[in-house]
């Protein structure tokens, strides 16, 4: 008999899906499954993955096929910042045609709320699953997915956007990306070990800072934040705005400015911060930062988690951290934490402990095996 086997489609980045990749690779270490990575399209999909009018959506977006005992299931695993779908525009956080074809949609901001009011995705409701939010992680299958830097997207047949607002640029930028992923990305070793780190910073709170006149009011909500932070000189703080598409900042933010971290570096300094300050993502969404704080054990101050709703019910710790949207209480919170460092170790002890126990990418993988053999 043939051992169960997991096939992932090499259409996204690897920023998006190398966690992923990394949970399964995990998970054959201890049971019976093989896991490759496949350049060509599968027949059942192919439609989906070349309609032009929702291929932009393809580089956050993992595609699988679990195959068991002669039965097989497609999945894929939507890492979208939105909640949301637009089937006019082809906007959101949903790609309906892979929706509509796969067996089970894995969404990493997962709203109920959402769905249930939206006709295009309430019928597919009972496909629609919650999964735990990614970072960038190297993946430990880096010769596999260098096929892709022979093997042009475009000769394939489709055409992923490279980013956010990124169309497809071609190949150069495509096999740019994918070399600058492997190269830099670190691994989730590398990380965990990073949980005994001597934390000298106080309190962390490093973001970027986004020109879309769209962002203007979360990047003022951060600045309030960055302001209340300033009137505690007894505490090692570290703040500011970090500007990715130019060197500048608007001049009402300058003095807010932090010079950009690569991921090492900004992992340097979260390991080092006894609290982390989180804020949603720009599209509300659950964003990275809050799964890195909960491999590295940190302690964490911030906004509600407006997505994927059973985190707080399930985990009654989580509330106490992310419970916070007037940033006068945030700070006042921040600082009390920095001040009472047993409050603090307990709960980055048990951040740790759901990241490991759940979050993690091997535990994220048992949770989809799981989730498709109820399928049978």
């Amino acid at each position: 008999m043939k051992i169960p086997h997991v096939s992932f489609y090499d259409t996204s980045t690897v920023y998006y899906s190398g966690y992923y990749l990394n949970g399964f690779n995990e998970l054959k270490k201890s049971q019976p499954l093989a896991v490759n990575i496949v350049n060509t399209l599968p027949a059942r999909l192919k439609s989906a993955i070349q309609n032009p009018e929702w291929q932009h959506l393809l580089f956050a977006m993992a595609l699988f096929k679990f195959h068991n005992n002669d039965k097989e299931w497609y999945f894929c695993i939507d890492t979208h910042d939105a909640n949301s779908v637009n089937a006019i525009n082809h906007s959101g956080g949903y790609h309906l045609p892979l929706l509509q074809c796969v067996d089970a949609y894995f969404k990493v901001n997962y709203n109920p709320e959402i769905i249930e009011h939206t006709p295009e995705l309430k019928i597919f409701r009972e496909k629609i699953h919650s999964i735990s939010q990614f970072f960038p992680l190297r993946p430990n299958s880096p010769l596999a997915l260098s096929r892709r830097l022979m093997l042009a997207p475009a000769l394939l047949g489709f055409r992923p956007g490279l980013d956010h607002n990124q169309p497809y640029r071609g190949y150069k930028a495509d096999a740019l990306n994918r070399l600058r992923d492997l190269k830099n990305f670190p691994s989730l070793e590398q990380i965990t070990a990073r949980r005994n780190t001597h934390k000298d910073i106080d309190i962390f709170f490093v973001t970027s800072f986004r020109h879309d006149p769209r962002h203007v009011a979360v990047m003022e909500r951060r600045h309030q934040i960055m302001k209340q932070l300033a009137h505690t000189p007894a505490l090692n703080i570290i703040k500011g705005f970090s500007s990715y598409k130019t060197k500048t900042l608007p001049q009402k933010y300058a003095q807010e400015s932090h010079p950009r971290l690569n991921q090492l570096e900004y992992l340097d300094m979260l390991s080092r911060a006894k609290i982390v300050i989180y804020t949603q993502g720009t599209s509300g969404c659950i964003s990275s930062k809050f799964s890195l704080a909960m491999a590295l054990g940190i302690a964490v101050i911030g906004e509600p988690l407006a997505n994927n709703p059973e985190l707080l019910a399930t985990h009654t710790h989580l509330k106490q951290q992310f419970s916070y949207t007037d940033p006068d209480e945030l700070v006042e919170r921040a600082i009390h934490l920095a001040t009472h460092p047993e409050q603090a170790h307990e709960l980055g002890s048990l951040n740790a402990k759901l990241f490991d126990t759940h979050l993690a990418p091997r535990a994220t993988a048992e949770y989809i095996m799981n989730k498709l053999t109820q399928l049978e």
